[in-house]
């Protein structure tokens, strides 16, 4: 015959079975990580982007995407806009988010998403005498979302580029 033996012929389909299952195995496991229920993915977009515009001056403008988040969330939300608040708790800049493409990262665990949202951060304040200082900012914002019913428990903005960051985001 060919010189192939029994016990070789046995071994490569074992070797052959097996590598199959790996490769469906690890298939699965990489499609997991990226695919998330599309209700999810838009609350997350959505609850994030009402977090991030708001009006200086305009407590209720803030206010208004408390109900998206957890207790914790939103209390690690508000330390970041610690000294930016009046004695109202208004902010005191104008916040606004575009968002510059589709989600990207999206990781699922538990039934919690993760996701990163690229786009561009708008901040402006406005003096008591009408003159407005704005900048732009290149931005990704990290959100972590809660399984049904979905809230938010962490939103995080990270700025790209300029002297003291990294170039990109990417």
């Amino acid at each position: 015959m060919l010189g192939i033996t029994k016990t070789t012929m046995r071994a490569l389909k074992v070797l052959l079975f097996a590598s199959a299952i790996l490769s469906i195995a690890a298939s699965a496991m990489s499609n997991s990580q990226v695919s998330a229920p599309d209700t999810q993915v838009r609350f997350a977009e959505t609850a994030s982007n009402t977090a991030l515009n708001f009006r200086q001056g305009n407590l209720a403008s803030l206010v208004d995407a408390k109900s998206d988040f957890t207790a914790t969330g939103w209390a690690e939300f508000m330390k970041h806009l610690v000294g930016s608040l009046d004695d109202g708790g208004a902010p005191t800049f104008d916040s606004t988010f575009t968002p510059s493409g589709v989600a990207v990262n999206a990781t699922q665990d538990k039934g919690k998403l993760s996701l990163t949202i690229p786009g561009v951060l708008k901040h402006e304040s406005r003096n008591a005498h009408g003159g407005a200082s704005s900048t732009s900012y290149r931005a990704e914002i990290d959100v972590r979302v809660s399984a049904s019913p979905f809230k938010i428990e962490m939103l995080e903005q990270r700025t790209c580029g300029g002297a003291t960051t990294k170039l990109s985001c990417r």
